[in-house]
């Protein structure tokens, strides 16, 4: 791999400081920013040939405070962003699309000039990794699907690396974390303690080698096993059963995969793999122990982890074969062998024997066809989702398959218009939101609608339509209390309609001690809601220690509520930042923790500004605004103070 993207002398970096002066004196080439590589091996993206490179172009441009150079194709399409996101003049972030769309980046949080994160979007995946020697290899999953972690234990096997499979096991600092009982602690840590060996066992075997292939993952959706659940203390979401399809030469392996428990957002494992069904040892583990596995509700009878029938294995074979063409696959080959996948996929659902398998097979060719006209790589597939969804309306579908698919269908149908090379990016979105509110007013239940809900309130927010975006949120609250989104729902509402009024707000800082804000009475108080990891981190913390310098004291204070998903990296922004004094709640969880979802945080940094009295005065101040702001709060302060008793 090139060395271009890190070395902070480089071409690259030589241009970003250009853009201050003259943006194009230093520009690097089209050429050489082609040049550059993902840092992590496996990744789909755009690169034009020879014949198109000539007519690519590298320009500066702004990315919202973000200046950076970006590389488009002749028709206008992003290729490359090369950002800098400190604004140090420094080539800090590298990110690689595909079909418009980023589907991977790399990034140098640290900014020594060495990439330390990595994450993949969009067509690429949810997951992100952490680097901390910054050697280039993953020595953590911050994010990551139960999917994708079932594809890593594959991957693990293939190349028989034990420390690949290991940084997805449970450690026992999170063991500690869970809030199980001790009897059930102490089971867990022997349960993970051989999940090495069993690993070691299978590679052994041999019967899984660097020619096996993932080929698909199953398993009972995830379900959340409530606190006082044989003696917890904490709700947990649990994934049991779960398992891998793998082609091996001409026959497919089913290797079981375990239990698995999410984790500030990264979905660990507790076991090691094994072929075949029915193995005991892999019995579920977070449900209760007379083996009586409670489902989610409206979650079907568990079926995809019964043993593949010979007939479902010759499709899923089938499958595999497709999905090997298609890795090497000209552009124009593309929607005939997609084509060909939907049709397996809906082969397998043709001949499945219980209802919940179905609508399982369906969903993935309904996910499948959906990505794949976005991507450019099916563009009939629209109507093959129109076809089906009208097909579902008629039978007895139940309706979370009906919305799954119909939502499948209706983002389709945007990706492929934003996908356009003349797309008009205002008109489309402002056609997605009327598609979406027309989605919510048909349905009343399914997954989906309460996504779609969250949609439209966050885009109001954004579009700064409180008002809309509290009437999303509160039927979201009122339709789906038990949706993982509606405790950030209720928080958003108490957000918005805050002005005036006392806000709660306690919590844990960093040393463990106490902070409460409805102990600063008297002061101005700044709430800043941040993480180490936004562009703006270093710059807004600058920013926040100036004003705390100048104005803290007996009239002013701060308090930061810090999101990072773990301790360590706030930990390690405050060791760097020496002038950030103030306190800082934190609790493990990133945007999913309780101080997010207290008061509904969906985007950083978010702050609240609160008088003397402790009520709120404003709720989305940019860290730019906020001195004169605190400045008429003091002024106004000081002018009650000095007004003559009546």
């Amino acid at each position: 791999m090139p060395s271009l993207p890190f070395r902070r002398s480089s071409l690259l970096a030589v241009g970003l400081v250009s853009l201050a002066t003259s943006a194009q004196a230093a520009a690097p080439s089209v050429e050489d920013a082609l040049k550059l590589a993902p840092v992590q091996s496996g990744i789909e993206f755009d690169t034009p040939g020879a014949d198109q490179a000539k007519n690519c172009k590298i320009n500066p441009e702004k990315i919202g405070k973000m200046t950076a150079w970006v590389v488009r194709d002749p028709n206008g399409v992003i290729l490359r962003q090369f950002s800098d996101s400190n604004g140090d003049n420094v080539v800090d972030t590298w990110s690689y699309y595909k079909n418009g769309l980023e589907v991977y980046r790399d990034a140098d949080l640290n900014f020594n000039g060495k990439a330390d994160q990595y994450r993949w979007f969009h067509t690429g995946g949810s997951r992100w990794g952490v680097d901390k020697n910054e050697d280039g290899k993953i020595d953590a999953w911050k994010f990551i699907s139960p999917e994708e972690a079932s594809e890593e234990v594959i991957a693990a096997i293939r190349t028989n690396d034990p420390a690949r499979f290991q940084r997805l096991l449970l450690t026992s600092d999170e063991i500690g974390k869970l809030g199980l009982s001790k009897e059930l602690t102490d089971k867990l840590t022997a349960r993970v303690a051989d999940a090495s060996k069993a690993f070691t066992k299978l590679v052994a075997e041999g019967k899984i080698d660097a020619k096996s292939e993932f080929a698909d993952f199953g398993g009972l959706r995830p379900g959340t096993v409530p606190a006082g659940t044989r003696g917890s203390s904490k709700d947990l979401t649990v994934y049991e059963d779960v398992w891998a399809m793998v082609l091996a030469g001409e026959t497919p392996q089913q290797v079981q995969i375990g239990s698995m428990v999410n984790v500030d957002g990264a979905w660990k494992l507790i076991d090691g793999p094994a072929l075949g069904g029915g193995n005991a040892a892999l019995a579920g583990f977070f449900y209760d122990s007379a083996g009586v596995q409670p489902q989610p509700q409206g979650a079907p009878e568990q079926v995809a982890g019964n043993e593949p029938t010979e007939e479902m294995q010759k499709l899923l074979e089938s499958i595999q074969k497709v999905d090997d063409q298609l890795a090497t696959a000209a552009e124009d080959a593309k929607p005939a062998l997609n084509k060909e996948r939907a049709d397996l996929l809906e082969e397998l659902a043709g001949i499945a024997k219980e209802p919940a398998e179905r609508e399982q097979w369906l969903q993935q060719m309904a996910d499948m066809v959906s990505f794949a006209v976005q991507d450019g790589s099916y563009p009939e597939g629209l109507e093959r989702l129109e076809a089906l969804e009208k097909k579902l309306a008629d039978d007895e579908a139940s309706e979370n398959l009906r919305t799954h698919v119909e939502f499948r269908r209706m983002q389709a149908a945007w990706g492929k218009s934003i996908a356009e090379p003349k797309a008009d990016y205002a008109k489309i979105q402002e056609a997605w939101l009327k598609q979406l509110e027309e989605f919510v007013d048909k349905h009343k239940s399914g997954d989906h609608v309460a996504e779609a809900l969250l949609q439209l309130a966050m885009a109001s927010e954004f579009n700064s339509d409180n008002e809309a975006a509290e009437k999303w949120y509160r039927r979201l609250v009122a339709d789906f209390g038990k949706s993982p989104n509606a405790s950030k729902s209720e928080g958003a509402i108490r957000r918005l309609t805050s002005v005036g009024k006392t806000i709660p707000l306690k919590g844990a800082d960093l040393k463990g001690a106490n902070v409460d804000l409805a102990q600063f009475g008297g002061k101005v108080v700044l709430v800043h809601y941040w993480s180490s990891s936004s562009p703006t981190a270093n710059s807004d913390a600058e920013t926040i220690a100036d004003l705390y310098k100048k104005y803290g004291g007996a009239k002013f204070d701060v308090i930061g509520v810090n999101l990072d998903y773990s301790k360590d990296e706030v930990t390690k922004f405050m060791g760097d930042h020496k002038n950030v004094l103030w306190k800082q709640l934190f609790e493990p969880g990133g945007f999913e923790s309780r101080l997010a979802n207290e008061m509904g945080i969906i985007t950083l940094p978010m702050t609240i500004l609160v008088d003397d009295k402790g009520q709120v005065v404003n709720t989305n101040l940019q860290v730019t605004e906020l001195e004169d702001e605190i400045k008429k709060l003091l002024e106004s302060r000081v002018a009650n103070n000095n007004a003559p008793a009546k």
